[in-house]
C-alpha cells in the first residue's frame, strides 16, 4: 500500500504552479536559442527550487538558508556546467580552473574594455539567475509568503527575452501562458492563507473551494489578457524617447555593453525603417519630405560628401539589384574591413547621430571600412581574400538618438592620377560591365559618340556626366516609363526629365557599355553643412544616387550626373584637399574603431540651437541652454546629489506614512504588526500563547508601552471573536500606534546595538584564544 502524500499547508498545487513559472522562462530562453546549451537553465532553476524548498521548511535562519543556497548554487552550476560544456577527458579540477579564468577574463573586459566571445559566459550567468530564480521564488514562497517577489523576478526575465526577440518563434505564446500560471498561483496562495485563518478561527468551509479560486484567477487572467490586446497602442513620448534613448543615458551605455560583452549570442534581423534594400526599380513621382535623418559630424567640412548605404551591381529590366554574396558578422575588436588595397585615399572619422526610429544601415563616406558597433556586412571576396563590400549594418537595431562612429577611406585622387589610371581591370570587375540585352541601339550609339575620341577613362567618364547634366532637366515628379518602353531611352531621348536615380542609370549604362566598370550607389547626398558645428544635417529630401567609375590602383571613384547636385571638380595637384587627416595606401594600417568610441564627439559639441532630433521633437534643454547633462557635470554634480538624496528620502517618508497608515488602521494588521516587533525584539510569538499572553510578553520589554499593546490587542480579539465583528468603543489605532512606536523604535535600536556589543565581545575572545 502506497504512503500518503505529505500535505504542505500552501497545498502542492502551489508547489508545482511556482516550478512551471521556473520550466517556462528557462524554456522560452532556450527556444530563443541564443546560444546552444541553454536548456540547461531549466534543470538548474528546477535544482534551485527543490533547494529552496527544503531551506524554506528548514528551521535555518534567513541567513544561514542564504549561505546554504550560495554554497549548493556554486557546486550546482559548476558540476552541471562543467560536466556538459567542458571535454569529456578533463579533469574536474581543471574544469573548475577553465570556467573561473574564462570569468576572470570577462570581468577583465567589462572594466577595461574589449569584446567576448565566450558563449559560456552567458550561459554561466545567466544560469546563476535562474538559480536564483528557484532558490527565492520557493523561499517566498514558503516561507517569506511575498508572492510579487516570486512572480516579477521570473516574470521580468521572460518579458525581457520576448520583447527582444526578433526570431520566427512565436516567444509571446510564453508570456501569455506565464501569466495565466501567475494570476491561478496568486489565486492559490491568496486562498491557502485564508485557508490558514479559517483553521486557526475553528471556521468551517468547503474544501471544493480550491476550484472556484482557480477558476476565478484563471477568468481574471484572461479578461486582462483581452484587455491588453484590445487596447490602442501608446503612442511614443519624444521627451521620453531622448531621456531613456540618448547615448550617454544609462540604458543606452547598458545596451552597447551588453552586445561587447555578449557579443557571441545570436541575433536575428527585424524590420527596419532603412530607406535603401538590395533593390532599385525606376518608377514615378519622388515624395521623400523632409524629415531628419541624421547628423554627421566631421572634423572639418569636406571637399565632397556622400553618405553611402548600398551598392547595386545587375541593372535589368528597370530595376538594379545588389551583388549576390555572403553577410559576415565583425566586431570593432576585428580590426577594419579588409578592403582591397587601393591608393590616394585618406582615413576619415565620421559621427553620426541616427534620428530614424528602428534603422539598421551604418552611414558614412565611401568607402566604409569600420565602426564602433557591432556589423553585419554584405560582401563578395576577390581572388585576394579582400571584402568586396556592397552594404554595411548594424548587428543591433538603432533607435532614435542613438549615436555611432563610421571610420572611411575617402578618395583624394586627382584628375592626372585616375588618367594614369589605365584599363588593366580585376577579374571581379566583370559584373560591373554587364548590359542588359533591351538597352536602345540609339542609347549605345549616343554612348559611343560621347565616348570616342576620349584619350582616358576619366574624360570618358566626366564627358558622360557633363552631357547628362546638360541634356536632361531636373524632375523628381515624372510619371513612371510606360511599360512598352525601355526606361532610359525614354528619359534620354522622349522626355528629357528625370531625378538622380535615372541620371545615374542612364550614365552607368551608358559607360559598361563602353567597356568602363561601372556601378550605382544609394544614399544619401551631402545635406546642409553647418561650419559652426562642422556638421552635415541629413535630412530625407537627400536621399540620391550616384554614379562611380573604377580606376585601377585607385578603386572606386565618385561622380555626379544629377544637375540638380553640385559636381566636384577634381583638381590636378598632389594634395588638393589639405584634410588634417593622415593618407594611407593600406586600409590594414587605419586603426579601427575601439569600443571607446574614439573620436567621439563629446555631448556638448553636438549641435545646440535647433531641435537635433527630428520634427515635432524637442531638446531636453531649459533657459540658457541649461540641460540634464549640465546637472551632472562635475561642477553641479554634489549639489544634485543631494537634490535626489533629498528627494529620495521624501518620498521614502511619504510613502512609510501611506504604509502605515493602511497597515496600523487595519486592525489585524495592527495586531500582526505587534508580532513582527516582538520578534524584532527577540521574544517571538509561540503558537500556544493567547493573543493576552503574547501582549504581557512585549509589555514585559516595554513596561511604559503597557496601555496602548493591550488596546491593540483587545481590540482585535474583539473583531475576531465578537458578533458584529467590531469594538464598541470606537477605538483608533492609529492614535494608539502614534503613541507606541517611538517606544517600539527606541527598545529595538537598543536591543540591536547589544546584540551587536554580544557579537563583538564573542569575536573578540574567540581570537584570544586562538593567539
Amino acid at each position: 500500500m502506497l504512503k500518503q502524500i505529505p500535505r504542505i499547508p500552501e497545498g502542492w498545487t502551489t508547489f508545482f504552479l511556482v516550478l512551471a513559472m521556473i520550466y517556462l522562462t528557462g524554456y522560452a530562453i532556450d527556444q530563443a536559442e541564443l546560444t546552444p546549451g541553454l536548456d540547461v537553465l531549466m534543470t538548474i532553476g528546477f535544482y534551485g527550487y527543490i533547494a529552496g524548498f527544503f531551506l524554506a521548511k528548514s528551521r535555518f535562519s534567513s541567513r544561514t538558508a542564504t549561505l546554504f543556497a550560495i554554497v549548493y548554487g556554486a557546486f550546482a552550476i559548476f558540476y552541471l556546467l562543467g560536466r556538459r560544456f567542458m571535454p569529456e577527458g578533463m579533469i574536474w579540477s581543471h574544469r573548475v580552473a577553465d570556467m573561473a579564468y574564462r570569468q576572470a577574463d570577462w570581468i577583465n573586459k567589462a572594466i577595461y574594455g574589449g569584446t567576448s566571445r565566450d558563449a559560456l559566459i552567458f550561459t554561466m550567468h545567466t544560469s546563476v539567475i535562474f538559480w536564483v530564480l528557484g532558490v527565492t521564488a520557493a523561499w517566498f514562497t514558503f516561507r517569506e509568503k511575498k508572492i510579487w517577489r516570486v512572480v516579477l523576478p521570473a516574470g521580468l526575465v521572460l518579458l525581457s527575452v520576448v520583447y527582444y526577440y526578433y526570431g520566427p518563434k512565436p516567444l509571446w505564446l510564453y508570456l501569455v501562458l506565464y501569466i495565466l500560471i501567475s494570476f491561478l498561483y496568486i489565486s492559490r496562495t491568496f486562498l491557502a492563507e485564508q485557508e490558514s485563518e479559517w483553521i486557526a478561527a475553528v471556521v468551517r468551509y468547503e474544501r471544493s473551494i480550491t476550484a472556484n479560486f482557480m477558476a476565478g484567477g484563471l477568468i481574471l487572467a484572461l479578461i486582462a489578457l483581452l484587455g491588453a490586446w484590445t487596447a490602442p497602442p501608446l503612442s511614443a513620448n519624444a521627451t521620453v524617447n531622448q531621456a531613456i534613448g540618448g547615448v550617454n543615458s544609462p540604458l543606452r551605455r547598458l545596451q552597447d555593453n551588453w552586445t561587447r560583452l555578449f557579443s557571441s549570442l545570436r541575433s536575428y534581423g527585424t524590420a527596419t525603417n532603412d530607406s535603401y534594400s538590395g533593390s532599385l526599380t525606376l518608377g514615378g513621382p519622388r515624395n521623400v519630405g523632409d524629415s531628419l535623418i541624421m547628423d554627421v559630424f566631421v572634423p572639418q567640412e569636406l571637399p565632397y560628401a556622400y553618405w553611402q548605404a548600398v551598392v547595386f551591381e545587375t541593372y535589368d529590366d528597370g530595376a538594379w539589384s545588389s551583388p549576390p554574396g555572403e553577410r559576415v558578422m565583425i566586431i570593432p575588436d576585428d580590426g577594419p574591413i579588409n578592403v582591397p588595397e587601393t591608393q590616394s585615399r585618406e582615413a576619415i572619422t565620421q559621427t553620426v547621430r541616427n534620428f530614424v526610429p528602428n534603422a539598421g544601415t551604418i552611414y558614412g563616406m565611401p568607402e566604409v571600412i569600420g565602426s564602433d558597433k557591432q556589423l553585419f556586412v554584405s560582401q563578395q571576396l576577390d581572388s585576394r581574400g579582400n571584402s568586396l563590400v556592397s552594404a554595411v549594418q548594424s548587428r543591433y537595431v538603432l533607435q532614435q538618438g542613438d549615436i555611432y562612429n563610421t571610420r572611411s577611406r575617402m578618395s583624394v585622387a586627382t584628375s592626372s592620377q585616375l588618367r594614369a589610371a589605365g584599363r588593366d581591370y580585376p577579374d571581379w570587375i566583370e559584373p560591373y560591365l554587364q548590359v542588359p540585352d533591351e538597352m536602345t541601339g540609339r542609347t549605345l550609339a549616343l554612348a559611343g559618340d560621347l565616348v570616342s575620341g576620349q584619350p582616358t577613362v576619366y574624360d570618358a567618364a566626366v564627358t558622360v556626366q557633363n552631357y547628362l547634366r546638360q541634356a536632361i532637366k531636373y524632375n523628381d515628379q515624372i510619371q513612371a516609363p510606360p511599360p512598352s518602353v525601355e526606361p532610359i531611352d525614354y528619359v534620354l531621348f522622349d522626355l528629357q526629365e528625370g531625378y538622380c536615380n535615372y541620371y545615374a542609370t542612364a550614365m552607368v549604362m551608358m559607360l559598361r557599355s563602353q567597356g568602363i566598370p561601372a556601378r550605382m550607389v544609394a544614399g544619401y547626398a551631402a545635406g546642409e553643412f553647418i561650419k559652426d558645428a562642422n556638421v552635415y544635417r541629413v535630412r530625407a529630401k537627400d536621399a540620391h544616387t550616384w554614379v562611380e567609375v573604377y580606376f585601377p590602383t585607385y578603386g572606386w571613384v565618385q561622380f555626379e550626373p544629377t544637375s540638380a547636385i553640385p559636381v566636384f571638380n577634381r583638381p590636378e595637384g598632389e594634395s588638393p584637399f589639405g584634410l588634417d587627416v593622415p593618407a594611407t595606401a593600406n586600409p590594414g594600417a587605419v586603426d579601427a574603431l575601439g569600443p571607446d568610441r574614439g573620436g567621439l564627439l563629446p555631448e556638448d559639441d553636438l549641435l545646440e540651437g535647433e531641435n537635433t532630433l527630428g520634427d515635432g521633437l524637442t531638446p531636453l534643454t531649459g533657459p540658457g541652454g541649461f540641460s540634464l547633462q549640465t546637472l551632472f557635470s562635475a561642477e553641479y554634480l554634489p549639489v544634485t546629489l543631494a537634490v535626489l538624496l533629498v528627494l529620495v528620502a521624501g518620498a521614502a517618508l511619504y510613502l512609510g506614512h501611506r504604509i502605515n497608515q493602511r497597515v496600523e488602521g487595519d486592525i489585524r494588521q495592527s495586531y500582526s504588526r505587534l508580532g513582527q516587533w516582538s520578534r524584532w525584539l527577540g521574544h517571538a510569538p509561540q503558537i500556544n500563547q493567547t493573543p493576552f499572553e503574547r501582549a504581557d510578553v512585549l509589555v514585559s520589554i516595554i513596561p511604559e508601552g503597557r496601555r496602548p499593546i493591550r488596546t491593540l490587542t483587545a481590540e482585535f480579539v474583539r473583531y475576531s471573536f465578537s458578533r458584529n465583528g467590531h469594538s464598541p468603543n470606537g477605538v483608533d489605532p492609529q492614535a494608539e500606534w502614534r503613541e507606541l512606536r517611538p517606544l517600539l523604535l527606541r527598545q529595538t535600536l537598543a536591543h540591536q546595538a547589544g546584540l551587536a556589543r554580544g557579537w563583538m565581545r564573542e569575536r573578540t575572545r574567540r581570537w584570544r584564544f586562538w593567539r
